[in-house]
């Protein structure tokens, strides 16, 4: 049986995951930290993620920002999810940008992976990219849907780059061109929680002309050096 690495998900469920699945689990709000934590805690598969989502910006306590901090230095977990949504309106940008910037320096300060929600932002996050540097201890945008050139722009500043289960649709002919441009030490898949990670895995392959077998130990290894960090 192939060893898949699944590079995000959410709460609640990772039973049915073979034993030697490993899959990343993130937070969006407060409310799913401390749950995502005993996940990640009871089940050795789960790599845990704490952040703040941009669509839950407005709604959080106006202690989030040390009380993530202070958990995250007590446990070992990456950042995320976190980023940018423009396509969310109920949203102030400047609200997200500033729970980013936060996120961006505690994964930077506390030596943690990070993983990024980019939805008709991604100039912009370049550009924060830019400015905050990208952390070192590993950085992925989840669900890519960007065009080739962000793709190669992301992967040149060494951000890894994982695909959903949008990729199973034949109308998504640009972010099939997507996953084409990225080379492979930077590819990652991922169900979002939903999709199924083998079918995902078989499309994949047949898209970049591998065959399943090349790209699952790929994106194992890929993820592997991704989250290291909160490898034991």
């Amino acid at each position: 049986m192939l060893r898949l690495f699944d590079a995000h998900g959410h709460l609640p469920n990772t039973d049915a995951d073979p034993p030697d699945h490993l899959r990343v689990v993130c937070g969006t709000c407060e409310a799913d930290w401390d749950a995502i934590l005993a996940h990640g805690a009871a089940d050795g598969r789960v790599l845990p993620m704490l952040g703040l989502h941009p669509w839950f910006v407005e709604a959080a306590s106006p202690d989030w920002a040390p009380r993530l901090e202070s958990i995250l230095r007590a446990h070992t977990a990456g950042v995320g999810e976190c980023g940018l949504d423009f396509a969310r309106k109920q949203t102030d940008q400047g609200a997200q940008e500033a729970a980013f910037r936060i996120q961006l320096r505690l994964a930077h300060a506390l030596h943690r992976p990070i993983a990024l929600h980019v939805v008709r932002a991604w100039g912009r996050v370049v550009q924060l990219l830019r400015e905050e540097g990208v952390p070192p201890a590993g950085a992925m945008v989840h669900a890519f849907s960007g065009s080739p050139e962000t793709a190669r722009t992301l992967q040149s500043m060494g951000v890894f780059l994982s695909f959903s289960g949008d990729l199973l649709d034949a109308g998504r002919s640009k972010l099939r061109e997507s996953l084409r441009t990225v080379p492979a030490h930077r590819l990652l898949l991922e169900t979002d929680g939903t999709a199924d990670l083998a079918l995902l895995v078989l499309r994949a392959a047949e898209l970049r002309g591998v065959t399943v077998e090349v790209l699952a130990a790929q994106t194992w290894e890929n993820g592997q050096r991704c989250f290291q960090g909160l490898l034991a």
